[in-house]
């Protein structure tokens, strides 16, 4: 694989891998340090290494990093939901009330993925904050699609249930 083409991977990778790692609790520095150390294995192995599905690769290579420093930190992460595109897809005006009720929403959605499991909250963070479909799920993580699709179906009860748990506290 050419230099140039990995330049190419940058561009349209490296912004996607860098907000995942965000939302899955990386800090913004440690996670821009994780895609650059990605893309440096990138261009010192992919020179030589033939791989199949390049995202798939790059991804899988971050989350281990990022698992490393989870490791090494030993600290819980927190998920956090980017207000700036989460409200962007629900505001179309400057209502202030409307916008402090939608940040507020945002935080009772990161607290209930604060909930899960690990393995429920990845899930539901790849198919729908990073917008992956079943089939690349399962190459990132290396698991058979029909496990993804029931995985994901039991992630998605259990975060209906911790969330009608918490509006029933909250009423």
């Amino acid at each position: 694989m050419s230099i140039e083409k990995i330049e190419d991977l940058y561009v349209t990778h490296a912004r996607f891998i860098l907000n995942y790692l965000v939302k899955m609790g990386c800090s913004k520095e440690n996670a821009e340090d994780i895609v650059q150390n990605t893309f440096s294995k990138a261009i010192e192995l992919m020179i030589h290494l033939e791989v199949d599905n390049v995202k798939a690769w790059l991804f899988k290579v971050s989350l281990n990093q990022y698992y490393d420093l989870y490791r090494k930190n030993k600290r819980f992460p927190k998920v956090t939901v980017e207000d700036e595109n989460f409200l962007a897809s629900f505001v179309d005006e400057e209502d202030g009330e409307f916008r402090l009720l939608q940040k507020e929403h945002a935080a009772t959605i990161s607290d209930t993925l604060e909930q899960l499991k690990p393995a429920a909250k990845n899930l539901l963070l790849l198919k729908y904050e990073m917008d992956m479909s079943y089939e690349e799920i399962s190459q990132v993580l290396n698991i058979k699609v029909e496990t993804i699709r029931t995985s994901l179906y039991r992630a998605r009860n259990e975060f209906k249930e911790k969330w009608r748990n918490h509006h029933e506290r909250t009423e």
